[in-house]
């Protein structure tokens, strides 16, 4: 921690009439011609400036990032833009790796479309330490399906991050504030309140310049999934600002160990990244691409 104390509850002294005193003595100085003597003027000081910064409490921090949240588009009715799906699942003998790829549309009002543009599988197994493609074993596909987003869908314009949306099933902690470059960066962390829905734990960074959040990692305590799912190792959730101010999603990152893979029939562990690129902001809706409304 960086002396986050001295960030937010200490109090700033700021001498402003002695730097003036000694600004105006070393102008006087300076002029001076050599060998003439200069008399420091008497001044009466009345008082310090002082400068106080207060504490920023735990539940303006969530009341702000929700505030902070719903500008991350702000300007903009719509967007485009591409993701590619990567996943690999692992046996003790081979492994597969499957790409997917989609084209979204999303809008102000919620409406969003997924146009699945591609989608390709390849097949590895193991030789010595290393893995070797199994070139007669690829698949590829290529279809092309429009599927449209219900009202639960993740539209980036209109849904906040679940723990902001259901803060009533959370508690929150604040874990940290550190100061990176010239940013104050809020570390917050929550846990589900109860100990029998499967909701998972997790932490937050929050940019303080205007609450945005910039990097979420979540685990879960309680395993959703007991009879498939060992352990959920990492998940997490990565934002970046755009050139326009824009901060959008740029990957989401998912690592879950599986039981059964001692048997060589079920897989190990599968991990899923998320990639997100080529946003284009009010391109107007694309009825040829993506079908009518």
């Amino acid at each position: 921690m960086r002396n986050p104390g001295g960030l937010f509850r200490g109090r700033i002294l700021v001498p402003v009439a002695m730097v003036a005193i000694l600004a105006e003595a070393v102008v006087a100085w300076v002029a001076a011609s050599p060998g003439e003597t200069y008399t420091l003027p008497r001044y009466e000081v009345v008082d310090t400036t002082r400068v106080a910064r207060e504490a920023v409490t735990l539940r303006e921090i969530i009341q702000r990032c929700v505030e902070g949240e719903k500008t991350k588009l702000s300007g903009h009715r719509d967007m485009t833009y591409s993701f590619t799906v990567r996943s690999l699942v692992l046996w003790k003998k081979k492994k597969e790796i499957e790409d997917d790829v989609f084209l979204a549309y999303e809008d102000s009002t919620g409406f969003g479309r997924t146009l699945s543009l591609e989608k390709s599988v390849r097949h590895f197994k193991k030789k010595g330490d290393g893995w070797v493609e199994d070139a007669g074993d690829r698949d590829r596909d290529s279809p092309i399906r429009v599927t449209a987003d219900d009202e639960d869908s993740e539209n980036l314009f209109t849904r906040l991050p679940f723990f902001l949306e259901e803060q009533q099933e959370f508690d929150f902690e604040l874990l940290d504030r550190t100061l990176e470059e010239d940013h104050v960066i809020f570390k917050v962390g929550f846990r589900p309140r109860s100990d029998f829905k499967p909701l998972p734990s997790g932490t937050v960074y929050v940019d303080a310049d205007r609450y945005r959040i910039i990097h979420e990692e979540f685990t879960f305590d309680r395993n959703p999934f007991p009879l498939l799912v060992k352990n959920v190792k990492r998940i997490s959730r990565h934002w970046k600002e755009l050139p326009g101010g824009e901060w959008v999603v740029s990957k989401i990152l998912m690592d879950v160990s599986l039981r059964g893979g001692w048997t060589g029939v079920m897989p190990e562990a599968v991990k899923v990244g998320v990639f997100f690129d080529d946003y284009v902001f009010d391109p107007g809706y694309d009825a040829r691409r993506f079908g009518p409304r």
